[in-house]
């Protein structure tokens, strides 16, 4: 997947970069803060994906965004959490908006490659009431939850909140191991190995696997907002 940062700020795009060179799933990534080199840049067929600011300068994302989704899908990455824009950017075109530090790398890719296959992608938006217009996603699959006893189905609940099994245990007044240990076992029942796989799983809207491969059309699932899932490091 081959991946364009579009910021005005130059320290964001050079720790954009960091982070996902070398990821699995990503060939490329190139930056940039001008509007028209971003333009250029997907007219000509060189990005899969473009990561955009919403408040620039020169030219706000909001305004960008029509120019660029026409030629790739285009993920807004950004500080602002605020969820009529989140609507605003959905309704010009954006496949996905994902606030900075809600998601950690691999969980990044992983969602923007479910844009690439035709799913919309939230995270990092505060849980409240959605602006006019917008409809809130589907809940856990029924299919999935069902797969899990009811005290994995709870802490699988907070693990898609973004807790870490530390403060998972300290919610539900449980040892950290015992955390652990559900952790593992759900894992084991979704046929997961990392937490971004299983929170994808169990936000998911669409049934099985794309008929076309991971980022083809045939997938329409999940949406991972408008929950929180915080900071923390995505581990077992």
């Amino acid at each position: 997947m081959r991946i364009l940062a579009v910021d005005d700020n130059p320290i964001i795009r050079m720790g954009l970069r960091t982070l996902l060179e070398g990821t699995e799933g990503v060939t490329s990534v190139i930056d940039t803060g001008d509007p028209e080199e971003a333009v250029a840049h997907v007219l000509a067929g060189w990005v899969d994906v473009v990561l955009l600011d919403v408040r620039m300068p020169a030219m706000s994302g909001l305004e960008l965004l029509p120019r660029l989704a026409g030629g790739a899908t285009v993920v807004m990455l950004t500080h602002t959490d605020d969820p009529a824009t989140v609507s605003e950017a959905i309704a010009a075109g954006a496949s996905g908006y994902l606030v900075h530090g809600a998601l950690e790398p691999r969980a990044m890719v992983d969602a923007m490659r479910l844009c690439r296959g035709g799913s919309q992608v939230v995270s990092g938006v505060a849980v409240g009431a959605p602006p006019a217009g917008h409809h809130p996603p589907a809940g856990p699959d029924p299919a999935v939850r069902a797969l899990l006893s009811p005290r994995e189905a709870e802490v699988m609940d907070l693990v898609a909140d973004g807790l870490s099994n530390r403060e998972v245990a300290r919610q539900l007044f449980v040892s950290e191991k015992t955390v652990k240990n559900h952790v593992n076992s759900l894992f084991a029942k979704l046929g997961v190995t990392t937490r971004s796989q299983a929170i994808v799983m169990w936000l998911r809207q669409g049934h099985g696997p794309a008929a076309d491969g991971p980022e083809g059309p045939g997938r329409t699932g999940p949406d991972l907002g408008p929950r929180t899932l915080g900071t923390s490091p995505v581990r077992p």
